[in-house]
């Protein structure tokens, strides 16, 4: 089959570039580059990190599955409620409005919290922000685990994770409340879970090993299909037309994994862009540390330039810049040293 000739190494690297990738557009969506960036974004960026995740799935069955899900709340809990918290009380410092038991009980329960408009302060929230993430993908492999072990990789399992995602997609709509720790949007995960499972080793992972000016093609029809359709968002439940949803979701991951693969071959034939790959798959490798901490950094980096008089669209970039080089301080601070304990390492 297309692709088995690939070492382990360098399937590793490319999909630490792609994971690089789809945090670059979180950030970048973040920031607020445009509507129309941030419709195309939201369209797959979240269902890749489920996937990915899918694909490394190992269930051994000689741990007991309540070791294997301690296992998954040392590298996914403890950081959640160890960056939570810390921002919290960072944030509550200056900001009175998390100064409440509002606040920390959308961190325990909800895990978002919006500062109200009639505050006057501006920006985004970095409580919980994009953490959300961490506890929706604990729930959909903790669930998945148990669903593997008890059912088997069969029609069984087929059948349950379909009608997961049917509950995950529909709950936002019909509940009067959003359920905890984003447990809708994990459900919706699994699916991209199973999918990338289903796909490792079968005849559908040619499609990962698509000739360039495929990989190009399938993006580009991919995008167009985004903009046509309604706009996505798996934290606030928004699926839009639910199977064009899923249709474009697997096309662009498929396309951005294939564009990665080409990408780390480049960057690694290149002794120029050398420093330019090595800092890249450093973001994919960890990147639990620049989804926990992006928000913030924003914050500090708007706040500064603000008060700098520097504002408008084309500060943009600058903001890009100075908080990815923000982000990459705290990556070595943490990953570099003990501290590397809080993300479960």
């Amino acid at each position: 089959m297309v692709g088995q000739s690939v070492d382990r190494q360098e399937r590793l690297e490319y999909i630490d570039l792609f994971r690089a990738f789809g945090i670059l557009c979180m950030i970048m969506g973040h920031i607020h580059f445009g509507s129309v960036f941030d419709k195309w974004i939201h369209a797959f960026h979240m269902p890749m990190f489920f996937f990915i995740s899918g694909w490394f799935f190992k269930n051994d069955r000689r741990v007991p599955y309540s070791s294997l899900v301690l296992r998954k709340a040392k590298k996914l809990l403890r950081p959640y409620l160890i960056f939570e918290f810390a921002l919290w009380f960072v944030c509550m410092i200056f900001l009175k409005e998390y100064r409440s038991a509002q606040a920390i009980g959308h961190i325990l329960w909800e895990n978002t919290y919006k500062i109200p408009v009639e505050s006057g302060v501006s920006g985004i929230s970095p409580v919980p922000g994009a953490m959300w993430f961490l506890t929706a993908i604990f729930l959909a492999e903790a669930i998945y685990l148990l669903l593997d072990q008890v059912l088997g990789c069969n029609w069984k399992l087929h059948t349950a994770v379909i009608l997961l995602v049917i509950i995950g997609m529909l709950s936002p709509a019909v509940l009067p409340f959003r359920l905890p720790w984003a447990a809708d949007a994990a459900m919706v995960g699994i699916g991209f879970f199973h999918l990338a499972r289903m796909v490792r080793g079968s005849r559908a992972e040619d499609l990962l090993h698509l000739k360039l000016w495929q990989a190009l093609a399938l993006g580009l029809l991919i995008s167009v299909s985004i903009m046509l359709c309604p706009k996505i968002n798996m934290r606030t439940g928004s699926y839009g037309w639910y199977l064009p949803f899923w249709v474009n979701a697997a096309g662009a991951i498929a396309a951005g994994w294939n564009l990665s693969r080409y990408l780390e071959t480049a960057l690694r034939k290149s002794r120029l862009l050398s420093s330019v790959s090595c800092w890249l798959k450093g973001v994919g490798k960890n990147s639990i540390v620049y989804l926990c901490l992006n928000q913030i950094c924003i914050l500090l980096v708007v706040k500064v330039l603000s008060d700098l008089g520097i504002r408008g669209a084309a500060s943009k970039i600058l903001i890009l810049l100075l908080t990815m080089l923000l982000l990459f301080c705290f990556e070595k601070l943490i990953c570099s040293t003990k501290l590397r304990v809080i993300i479960g390492k």
